[in-house]
């Protein structure tokens, strides 16, 4: 009778288990073309087909120019007439980007490079005319004037502290670009630079402070890298350098 029950209970895990494999089968299945919808010359269907619906429809992105296929490390993605893609992965679900943000996320390696997936759908900027996607690695953000660029990590974290789009700095005018001292890191923005090093941190570099501090050699130079944010200072300002202080005088 007791090797009876052990039975009964492996037999029971074991059900338990095809269920949960049935369900794991039947939610994949949702995602791709099996559940799909004739849309132009090609089925959107599943989590993309949500997202599609969700941004628009073919009055936003236009109609499928693809059908959904493979993208990397397990996703999937499909892409729509008017320069837009909606790619989707189990840990960050089905997200759009497009037009300027979706081509600078190509020149990164699309979801096989450094930024990976989109996390979000493309957003306008609240502090600014603009817009922008996070990703599991970054985020690029876009405007007329500006273009799109990639922001990410500590720098990224700085310029939130500072306001993001909508603060003094404004939208990044490069992407984040290797330093010539010590394996830094940059940012340029409309109205000034955020520059990291493992050592230092990630510090904002602006105005007459910033001027002085690249005509002695920026992070090259005897000064090296900021060490701290601009302060106050004796009715003026002053910034700490690796290598001393500069000071502004109204």
């Amino acid at each position: 009778m007791a090797r009876q029950r052990r039975i009964t209970r492996l037999s029971a895990s074991r059900r338990g288990a095809i269920a949960t494999a049935a369900l794991a089968i039947a939610l994949t299945a949702g995602i791709g073309a099996a559940a799909a919808r004739p849309v132009g010359a090609f089925d959107v269907g599943g989590a993309i087909e949500v997202e599609y619906d969700r941004v628009g429809g073919p009055a936003v992105l236009g109609d499928p120019v693809t059908p959904e296929l493979d993208a990397g490390r397990g996703g999937r993605f499909q892409a729509f007439e008017r320069n837009a893609s909606v790619y989707w992965h189990p840990e960050v679900g089905a997200n759009q980007i497009g037009g300027a943000i979706r081509d600078k996320w190509g020149t990164f390696g699309w979801e096989n490079g450094v930024l990976g997936y989109p996390v979000t759908g493309e957003l306008a900027t609240p502090g600014k005319p603009g817009s922008f996607n996070h990703f599991q690695g970054g985020s690029i953000y876009w405007s007329l004037g500006t273009d799109a660029h990639q922001i990410g990590g500590a720098i990224r974290d700085k310029w939130g502290a500072y306001g993001w789009e909508g603060g003094a700095l404004g939208f990044p005018i490069t992407d984040e670009a290797t330093a010539a001292a010590d394996d830094g890191r940059y940012n340029l923005f409309a109205g000034g630079a955020i520059f990291w090093s493992a050592r230092t941190g990630a510090h904002v570099v602006w105005g007459a402070i910033r001027d002085d501090w690249i005509r002695a050699g920026a992070e090259n130079g005897r000064y090296g890298y900021p060490t701290g944010d601009e302060y106050d200072y004796q009715g003026g300002k002053a910034q700490d350098f690796q290598g001393g202080r500069i000071t502004w005088m109204p």
